[in-house]
């Protein structure tokens, strides 16, 4: 009876107390200062997405494109609660994920996604790159690169035309 007893308390305690002490242990040292450590290090990043969006740098942007900047896109990111809004309707089958910021990062990051040099001043809501093409004799045309072959498309006929339509579409207060 006393054998029977000692495996069952054995037992009880690798199967309840081994995953508990593990749990604990894992509470002990990830737990809340680690969670609040990562929404830090989350609220950081919001943060610094906020202020590179809200403060694009006209000056490099304009350099990149070879031109002025077009007014509607000027237009655009002096609207702060439109150009710092999420999952915008387009036209009810294309989606803005977000939009870019417009600074020497943000080519960095389209380079390496596409290989060759854009700032994207949107993307889709699969990832896929929105922005005007560099140089003097380029119009304000709007172009979609697709992640999935690389197919390049007009996205809208103009900043202008993309402008007012996301607008129309996501009503802002």
């Amino acid at each position: 009876m006393g054998d029977t007893i000692k495996t069952v308390v054995l037992l009880v305690a690798v199967f309840v107390g081994l995953p508990l002490s593990i749990l604990w242990l894992r509470d002990r040292f990830v737990g809340p200062n680690a969670r609040r450590s990562n929404r830090s290090e989350v609220n950081g990043d919001r943060k610094a997405y906020l202020d590179r969006i809200l403060h694009p740098n006209w000056e490099f942007y304009e350099r990149h494109l070879q031109r002025q900047t077009p007014l509607a896109l000027r237009q655009l990111y002096a609207d702060h609660t439109l150009v710092v809004s999420q999952s915008l309707d387009y036209d009810g089958k294309d989606y803005i994920n977000t939009f870019g910021a417009l600074d020497e990062q943000a080519i960095v990051d389209t380079r390496r996604q596409l290989g060759f040099d854009v700032i994207a001043i949107a993307t889709t809501d699969l990832g896929d790159p929105i922005y005007l093409r560099p140089g003097e004799s380029e119009r304000d045309t709007v172009y979609v690169t697709h992640h999935d072959g690389g197919r390049t498309e007009v996205f809208a006929e103009s900043v202008a035309a993309l402008l007012a339509k996301v607008g129309h579409e996501n009503k802002t207060a």
